[in-house]
C-alpha cells in the first residue's frame, strides 16, 4: 500500500473535469460545515471516555474556527445563487433525485469494504446537502438544523478525505503529470505500461 502516481494520473489528473469535481466537492462539504457551525460545536460528541470526548470538542472547534480558513475561505460556496430564480426548486428536487439515485447504486457494489466507504461518503454528501437546504440563515441555524450522529461522523470523515485529496493533487499533481507525460510520449514506455496492466489482470484470476 502507498502512492500509486500512474493510478492517480489514470483516475483523476488526466481528466480535468475530474480535477473541477474535486475542488467544487470540497468547497461544497466545506461550506456546509462552516454553514453548521453553531450546531456542530454545540453538539455533544460522546465516545464513551472522557479524554476522547474533550479532544473530540476541542478538535472540532480547532476546524470550525480555524484562522487560516477562515482568513483564505470566509465563503467557500454561495448555495443562495443555486436556488435563485424560477428554476431554483426544480433544481433541488433534481439534486435530491440524483443523490437518491447515486445511493441507491452503492448496495450493488460487490465488495463489502468498498460498498462501507463508500455509503459512508454518500452519507456525508447527503448530510451536506442536508445542511444547504434546512439552513436558511446562520441566526437561526441551530435552533433549524438536526443532524443524527452518523450524519456528523459522515460529514467529517468526508470533509478529511476530500481536504487530503486535495492536498495530494495540489502537491504532487504537477510532478506526476510530467513524469506521465513523458512515459506517454515514448511509445515504448506506453507499451510496457499497457502489457505490465494486463499482465496484473491476468495474474489476478489465478
Amino acid at each position: 500500500w502507498g502512492k500509486n502516481p500512474e493510478l492517480m494520473y489514470d483516475r483523476v489528473l488526466r481528466y480535468q473535469d475530474r480535477v473541477r469535481n474535486l475542488y467544487f466537492t470540497f468547497l461544497f462539504v466545506l461550506r456546509a460545515v462552516t454553514k453548521a457551525t453553531d450546531y456542530l460545536e454545540q453538539a455533544e460528541y460522546d465516545t464513551g471516555n472522557h479524554e476522547d470526548d474533550l479532544k473530540t470538542v476541542s478538535l472540532m472547534k480547532q476546524l470550525l474556527y480555524n484562522p487560516k480558513l477562515q482568513a483564505a475561505c470566509p465563503l467557500p460556496f454561495d448555495e443562495a445563487k443555486l436556488w435563485q430564480g424560477q428554476s431554483g426548486p426544480e433544481l433541488k428536487q433534481q439534486i435530491q433525485e440524483q443523490f437518491r439515485n447515486i445511493s441507491a447504486l452503492m448496495d450493488c457494489v460487490g465488495c463489502e469494504k468498498c460498498r462501507l466507504w463508500g455509503k459512508l461518503q454518500v452519507l456525508g454528501l447527503g448530510t451536506a446537502l442536508k445542511i444547504l437546504f434546512s439552513v436558511e440563515g446562520q441566526n437561526h441555524a441551530a435552533q433549524s438544523l438536526q443532524l443524527q450522529r452518523n450524519e456528523v461522523i459522515a460529514l467529517v470523515n468526508l470533509l478529511n478525505r476530500l481536504s487530503e485529496s486535495v492536498k495530494i493533487v495540489h502537491e504532487m499533481g504537477p510532478s506526476i503529470e510530467k513524469i506521465m507525460e513523458k512515459k506517454i510520449s515514448d511509445p515504448s514506455a506506453l507499451e510496457f505500461s499497457k502489457w505490465r496492466r494486463m499482465w496484473k489482470s491476468v495474474l489476478a484470476l489465478w
